[in-house]
């Protein structure tokens, strides 16, 4: 059973209006403005979201917020690195896909929402959805067991989220601010991931859902190798069962839920596959895993373009934390043969061949990355690998960016944006 079937009456109507007033506080809670003094019978006082009877409400708009914020990540870091190019004539999103948006800290990466096919952005919506699932959990923590029904669950849910939305900021951000504190690396973001995911293990371990027990292990085993905690992370990757997997749920009913991955490159068609992640091959196959196709339909720029056969529709689900990802952590913090027949595992349903060359470290250590390339593929992990591993950017910076001018840069990972550091009294003085 997924994380999908386990969650508390989440109805696509309800999550919507949870996830926007949850995004209303989050952004007003760093806001000195007062709001104008006008009556609306529609909307619901603050107050009674910080009652008893609102906790799940609270832990399902946290929930509803990390949803939209991830497909925007996965959309950002998959232009800014191999995954996708863009195929739309806006100069406002041109810097991800350029890789200059590292010098652009005004930019729209900092500013933007998640909701767009054009100019999503990464920076305020993962910002939102770890505020409101932090506050979520702040919330729960004033009530008793006998107050709230599955008190323990809904921490557990509140902790897990707010833990993947620091660990997404991490693979994104060069840095960032939590609650008006001060700037951390992205390695404290990381250990901030780290807190929030032991906390959802005790809790849900506490309450008996296994699967956020299995969805915190898959996040601290992530953000521990992030961290360079190789036992670490094989410890807690260890403890994830096949066939987990935890998903983020989308729909067609309203845009905010949109699968947006499927939204921008499928249906808008404002972003398509970048070249040289077009028909990936894996022992001289092509890569189930990675499909692309190329569509037949022009682009909005005009070009024929490419789409990704992993989203296919408005409300295909998106992958959080899965058994795959955490076999391949094991893989990376134990090396040698042992990463060679986990790979060959995870490839073996697939009908890929065996890998049967050399098990040196380096050779192990290039058959990691192409199989995360490959496994994980639009699901927002590339650019933190191209960082993290140091990999050559293909183009080479400084070549020249075709028709909409300029020249490639050397994104890979986006500085705190002007809207932090200006409105942050603790960074701006």
């Amino acid at each position: 059973m997924t994380m999908r079937n386990e969650r508390h009456a989440r109805g696509s109507s309800r999550r919507t209006l949870a996830a926007c007033v949850l995004a209303a506080l989050a952004l007003t809670a760093c806001d000195t403005e007062k709001w104008l003094d006008v009556s609306a019978p529609g909307l619901l006082p603050a107050e009674n979201l910080e009652s008893p009877d609102a906790a799940p409400l609270l832990v399902n708009g946290a929930i509803g917020n990390f949803e939209c914020a991830l497909g925007a990540a996965i959309m950002v870091t998959g232009i800014i690195s191999d995954e996708f190019a863009d195929a739309q004539l806006g100069a406002a999103q041109w810097p991800y896909d350029r890789r200059d948006a590292n010098t652009q800290p005004g930019g729209i990466y900092g500013t933007a929402g998640c909701t767009s096919a054009q100019g999503m952005g990464i920076y305020s919506p993962l910002s939102v959805a770890r505020w409101s699932a932090d506050n979520a959990y702040r919330t729960l923590e004033a009530f008793t067991a006998d107050q709230v029904a599955r008190r323990d669950s809904l921490m557990a849910a509140s902790a897990l989220y707010a833990g993947f939305s620091l660990a997404h900021l991490g693979m994104a951000m060069c840095s960032a601010a939590i609650d008006e504190g001060p700037e951390f690396t992205n390695q404290q973001l990381f250990a901030e991931a780290e807190n929030r995911f032991a906390t959802a293990l005790t809790l849900a371990q506490q309450a008996n859902v296994p699967n956020y027990q299995h969805a915190a292990n898959v996040g601290l085993a992530r953000v521990r190798l992030y961290q360079g905690n190789t036992a670490g992370a094989e410890a807690a990757a260890a403890q994830v069962p096949p066939g987990f997997r935890l998903e983020a749920s989308a729909s067609a009913s309203e845009g905010r839920r949109y699968n947006r991955i499927f939204h921008a490159n499928v249906q808008a068609r404002n972003y398509t596959i970048e070249p040289q992640s077009r028909n990936l091959m894996t022992e001289g196959v092509e890569d189930p895993r990675s499909l692309t196709v190329e569509s037949g339909l022009r682009t909005s720029d005009g070009q024929i373009g490419w789409i990704q056969q992993k989203y296919l529709a408005y409300d295909s689900p998106i992958p959080i934390a899965r058994y795959e990802e955490a076999q391949l952590i094991l893989a990376e913090a134990r090396g040698g043969q042992d990463a060679v027949d986990i790979i060959n595992a995870l490839r073996a349903p697939h009908g890929i061949p065996d890998y049967t060359g050399p098990t040196d470290a380096a050779s192990i250590r290039n058959l990691i990355i192409e199989e995360r390339r490959r496994e994980l593929f639009v699901e927002g992990f590339r650019m933190h690998d191209i960082h993290r591993f140091q990999l050559p950017l293909v183009p080479a910076p400084g070549t020249e960016y075709p028709v909409k001018g300029g020249a490639y840069g050397n994104t890979t990972c986006l500085p705190l944006p002007d809207v932090e550091r200006f409105n942050n009294p603790t960074i701006s003085g």
